[in-house]
């Protein structure tokens, strides 16, 4: 019976774990901009050359880049923007890849017996009880470059701690329009009074 219980709360915890919404997401965004630059021009862009690196199949690499660019695009667009490869007022880019990252850490003792860590056994380093806690590390930076100058005007840069890597390919879509709406929430920036 206890055995049960034990089970059924760490499915609950799973669970919870593995169904965190999205404006739950830990998305951390910083962005900068050319104080000089008259962003109000703006009214058409292009696409330059992006920058993709994950450790993906091929096919999963394309279908990646096709989501970020289809976002980008959408994003731009519903800002007023006009996709004008002939005619372009700014350039857009982005770099993006995830990296795998692993924390380690002290367990707590809990009063059950010994904890187990699947990696070092009942206990870490040195003796000391510890867990692994793996996770890929996505990073995304978008630039925007003026057509006339040929200089960056606008950069943000966003990451995200994803605990469950291969689970998020599940939901691309949905994870990069929200991860693009944040990364992009400050472009245009606004006129400076003069």
């Amino acid at each position: 019976m206890r055995i049960g219980l034990r089970c059924l709360a760490l499915g609950g915890v799973v669970l919870l774990l593995t169904a965190v919404p999205t404006s739950a997401r830990k998305i951390k965004v910083k962005s900068d901009y050319d104080k000089s630059n008259d962003f109000a021009r703006y009214k058409r862009y292009t696409m330059g050359k992006n920058y993709l690196l994950t450790h993906q199949t091929p096919e999963v690499q394309a279908r990646i880049d096709k989501v970020l660019v289809e976002s980008l695009n959408r994003h731009l667009q519903a800002k007023g923007f006009v996709l004008d490869v002939s005619h372009p007022d700014f350039i857009t880019t982005y770099e993006a890849g995830s990296l795998s990252e692993a924390d380690i850490s002290v367990q707590p003792q809990t009063g059950i017996g010994e904890p187990f860590d699947p990696v070092f056994g009942s206990t870490g380093p040195e003796g000391v009880p510890s867990a692994v806690w793996t996770y890929a590390l996505a990073k995304l930076k978008l630039t925007v470059t003026d057509v006339d100058s040929g200089k960056p005007v606008w950069t943000a840069r966003a990451s995200e701690k994803i605990q469950y890597p291969l689970k998020s390919l599940a939901d691309l879509k949905k994870r990069v329009d929200d991860l693009m709406a944040r990364s992009l929430k400050s472009f245009p920036p606004a006129s400076e009074p003069k």
